[in-house]
């Protein structure tokens, strides 16, 4: 009887574990597909130019068919590079990915922009600024991920701001561990509001 030995499994670039269920990365190739099928996907989030359709990506497009993923599409611009680089989106852009990200019914969650770099770390710093996380904790993870952080990142992250809703019992354990309604009420940058999850009716 001949054995079939797997091939190796291949990660997207700049692949990481964000937190239970939501994972971070480059722009998935084809070579990424077995890898990103072992992680159950339910969602892709996609930080992009571009979307993923039929005729843009008709690879990565028939896999997330086949394999029943969601596909999400968030317009994003190239940013330029180096030290002047802008940044390619808005807090309208940010709060609308935090609503995926932090709700169960998404999850598991694979978000990625061109390269993994500065944009899908913008994201994850902003979801670090609702989680509490301190100012160093937040552009230490950055600088991880990208070959720099801007004066323009810095700013974009600080001055991050908005009203997020939750739906409680749809929300994802792990986002506010051991904090109490109050701390969390208080947030000084972020109006959080909860509400119970949809019925359908």
């Amino acid at each position: 009887m001949e054995l079939e030995i797997p091939g190796p499994l291949t990660p997207p670039l700049r692949f990481n574990t964000v937190q239970k269920d939501l994972y971070r990365g480059a722009y998935p190739r084809e070579i990424n597909f077995a890898f990103l099928k072992t992680l159950q996907l339910k969602t892709i989030i996609s930080l992009t130019p571009d979307p993923i359709t039929l005729s843009t990506d008709p690879v990565l497009f028939e896999f997330a068919r086949v394999n029943a993923i969601d596909l999400i599409h968030l317009e994003c611009s190239q940013s330029g590079k180096g030290k002047k680089r802008g940044v390619p989106m808005g807090y309208s852009t940010i709060l609308n990915v935090l609503d995926y990200i932090i709700h169960n019914k998404y999850a598991p969650v694979y978000i990625h922009c061109l390269n993994g770099g500065q944009v899908t770390s913008l994201v994850i710093a902003c979801l670090r600024k609702l989680q509490f996380w301190s100012s160093i904790s937040i552009f230490n993870e950055f600088i991880n991920f990208t070959t720099n952080i801007t004066v323009n990142d810095r700013s974009f992250v600080e001055g991050f701001k908005g009203e997020i809703s939750i739906h409680s019992e749809d929300k994802v354990e792990w986002l506010w561990v051991g904090m109490s309604k109050g701390v969390i009420g208080a947030h000084p940058r972020i109006k959080v509001s909860e509400k119970a999850a949809e019925t359908g009716e």
